[in-house]
């Protein structure tokens, strides 16, 4: 996509008879988007969006005017159970490829360049869980809080002012919206809660805008630009906590819905720990979320600490025991005579073996980060083991 150059467009349009006046209002919209940090394309019209991304212009209006196709194809997955919570489910909504390359481009272009908090360490360039796990090495006191349906408590409005920070005009700004939400569906989510009942809120500009429907749209876990769009819509939250972590002198991460906080100080305390918790609970009702209790941990001087799957009690992160010992097992039965991958992908409720070998290649580019020289091993016992279905 080449860059936006201000000279070449004015010249391009008188040559095409376009008034000066039009012209030069273009040029002031694009300027504004390009005076913000680490900016996005200019984008001037829906028709220039659908000249960026070589995407008709009639179906943009169609994604934007909210028609009555349901472009997601929405599947569940389990979550892990936690304590009183079992077949806990996570709603997944896939959009169809047109809208996938779509928002894939609005994540490349728009979303990928734009700053995020520092203690922001998921879906964000160069963002490692080794990364994030380092912050809290030495951990004496681990704090953990998770947020409740946090995909689906960014609402369109939430997303709406994402845009505008990042210089687009307000019409531009929702037409991205509507593009990267949809419609909540309660016979799919029958637990879901509309986020405009928990948190009153007017998008006061809609009044001079076409495209009015008065059900707003939420982030649908699955899209390409949802992850990105979460972490900017709740970068206020962010200052926030971080301000309140700083306060209590402690070291604050979030990996999307999941905040942590640790101290090497081992005299922090219980009651500390209980007083922190309730000033992040509330800054986080401030932003209409809610944290999940159930989910809520607190891993005292002694206990194991673990955070995005590594143990941090150390001076460097490290693969828990159990990780070890499960990666082993999947190793030593795809290598086993008499058993193998096949064997192993079926005792193991794999529905094919193809899926069993991208599991065990995602936990040994996961155990790579921390111990080459285990997950090395690892790598030598799958290439040796036989991959061809009988």
């Amino acid at each position: 996509m080449p860059a936006w150059n201000s000279q070449r467009f004015l010249e391009a349009g008188r040559l095409a008879g376009i008034e000066q006046a039009i012209l030069d209002n273009a040029v002031e919209i694009a300027e504004r988007t390009l005076r913000e940090p680490r900016p996005g394309p200019p984008i001037l019209t829906l028709g220039h969006l659908a000249h960026l991304t070589d995407i008709d212009v009639r179906y943009l209006r169609e994604l934007v005017a909210r028609d009555d196709k349901d472009r997601y194809r929405e599947f569940t997955i389990r979550k892990k159970p936690v304590a009183g919570q079992k077949n806990r489910l996570r709603f997944i909504a896939v959009p169809e490829p047109k809208l996938m390359a779509l928002q894939r481009w609005i994540a490349r272009s728009i979303l990928a360049p734009a700053p995020v908090h520092p203690a922001s360490v998921a879906y964000a360039p160069d963002s490692q869980i080794v990364k994030a796990a380092r912050r809290h090495v030495q951990a004496q006191w681990l704090i953990k809080v998770d947020v409740r349906d946090f995909f689906e408590s960014i609402t369109e409005i939430d997303v709406y002012r994402v845009f505008l920070k990042r210089g687009y005009q307000p019409l531009t700004a929702l037409e991205l919206a509507r593009i990267c939400t949809r419609l909540r569906d309660d016979q799919r989510s029958p637990r879901y809660v509309a986020p405009e009942q928990r948190r009153p809120r007017a998008m006061n500009v809609t009044k001079a805008l076409p495209y009015l429907r008065k059900v707003i749209g939420y982030l649908p876990q699955g899209a390409p630009t949802s992850p990105m769009l979460a972490n900017l819509a709740i970068s206020e939250l962010d200052v926030d906590v971080q301000r309140i972590a700083d306060s209590y002198g402690v070291r604050y991460t979030r990996y999307a819905d999941d905040l942590v906080f640790s101290t090497t100080a081992k005299d922090f305390g219980r009651q500390r720990c209980s007083r922190l918790i309730g000033e992040i609970y509330h800054a986080l009702a401030k932003r209409g979320l809610s944290p999940n209790t159930a989910k809520t941990l607190v891993a005292p001087p002694g206990a194991r600490k673990v955070v995005l799957g590594l143990l941090v009690d150390g001076r460097h992160p490290a693969l828990p025991r159990n990780f070890r010992s499960n990666l082993r097992m999947h190793m030593h039965f795809i290598t086993l005579q008499g058993a193998g991958p096949s064997a192993h992908a079926e005792s193991r409720g794999f529905s094919s073996v193809e899926g069993l070998r991208q599991h065990l290649l995602g936990l040994i580019a996961f155990a790579g980060q921390v111990d080459q020289g285990f997950a090395n091993d690892c790598r030598s016992s799958m290439a040796s083991a036989s991959w061809q279905q009988p």
